[in-house]
């Protein structure tokens, strides 16, 4: 059996290829397990990490200056930043799978790219010893993000008050867990000062964020999309006209067209939105135009209604607008702003074009 001593030389010689791999199997781990599991059971397994992550935060420091009395905390104390880097490395690709899902990635990107940010960077910086600062400033944004993502699929309700008390309850936890630490790890308590002030960042970048629509709605999840001639129900299923595409490299990498014959044609716009059971609110469908003068989009529209949580093909509605030619996209988007979703497309003015019918 291999040593403790020679076990500490071993790890210390491949420390920058180990916590690097534990980061990117802890990725690797979320990205095969989140799409196969059902959300409440990836609600327990990120909490199981949250769990870990925080008892591998408290052996790092607690352990920093003192010298463990028993083999197995020895042993712990040799790999904690191992573990620890596993744990982030699950929570933060665990958040930006389920959070990119949610939501449009043009809409959402800042938050994400900060996601992606955080899976890397607590590596990077632990390399250069910054303290128990990025770890703990890392955690909170864990907690945060777990949950904005937990709160709303267990109430049921996706509103500022859930957000509100995800931030709070975060803030709370994670001062109490800075407060046990400080008297137990004298560089914790030494950088409370700078601790606290990457905390209140934190937090009032996670409102910025949300203030401004770029934190995606989740649990929703867009689940379909088109832009269609014409909708008709029947039924329970949905008959579309659509065109068909005549080039396939076209249709795969450019914007679609639709085509009309007169100016300012209903054009029609599908959408299938999935929220969890018992989840009922308000969507809308925002539809632009791209205005060349403004270098902007301009709403044309706001369509809302009322969806019903609980269809795994998610709840289908669609709208219609009598658009003219142009540069368009419709957004799919909860009652308050935050975007689920979005299409764009070109309207083309001409001739007949080839139409083919599906139904959804």
């Amino acid at each position: 059996m291999i040593s403790l001593n020679r076990l500490k030389v071993l790890y210390k010689r491949y420390e920058g290829y180990l916590i690097p791999l534990a980061l990117f199997f802890g990725f690797a781990t979320d990205i095969l397990t989140f799409r196969l599991i059902e959300f409440t059971t990836s609600m327990l397994f990120l909490l199981g990490h949250l769990l870990f992550a925080g008892l591998n935060i408290v052996v790092i420091n607690y352990f920093e200056d003192k010298l463990p009395q028993k083999k197995i905390t020895s042993f712990w104390k040799l790999f904690a930043p191992l573990f620890l880097q596993f744990s982030f490395g699950n929570l933060f690709s665990g958040f930006l799978i389920f959070y990119s899902r949610s939501g449009s990635f043009f809409a959402s990107w800042p938050f994400l790219l900060m996601v992606a940010a955080l899976l890397i960077g607590n590596e990077v910086a632990r390399r250069y010893d910054v303290g128990p600062a990025i770890q703990l400033g890392a955690y909170f944004f864990a907690l945060f993000a777990y949950f904005n993502l937990a709160l709303p699929y267990i109430f049921k309700r996706l509103n500022l008050v859930m957000f509100l008390i995800s931030g709070i309850l975060s803030f709370v936890l994670i001062s109490v867990f800075i407060h046990f630490l400080s008297k137990y790890a004298k560089r914790v308590k030494k950088e409370n000062g700078f601790l606290i002030k990457t905390i209140v960042g934190f937090f009032v970048l996670m409102n910025f964020l949300y203030f401004s629509n770029l934190i995606p709605p989740i649990p929703l999840t867009l689940k379909d999309v088109g832009v269609y001639h014409s909708i008709e129900r029947i039924n329970d299923s949905y008959e579309v006209t659509a065109e068909e595409c005549q080039n396939w490299d076209r249709c795969l990498f450019t914007r679609e067209k639709r085509h009309i014959t007169v100016d300012r044609q209903p054009i029609y716009f599908y959408s299938a939105t999935y929220a969890p059971p018992e989840m009922d609110m308000r969507v809308v469908h925002e539809w632009q135009k791209y205005d060349r003068d403004e270098n902007g989009w301009i709403t044309q529209a706001r369509i809302p209604f009322d969806i019903t949580g609980g269809r795994e093909i998610g709840f289908r509605w669609y709208s219609y607008y009598n658009a003219d030619p142009g540069l368009w996209r419709v957004n799919v988007q909860t009652e308050r702003g935050q975007t689920i979703g979005r299409k764009s497309f070109h309207i083309v003015q001409d001739g007949e074009v080839s139409k083919t019918i599906e139904i959804k």
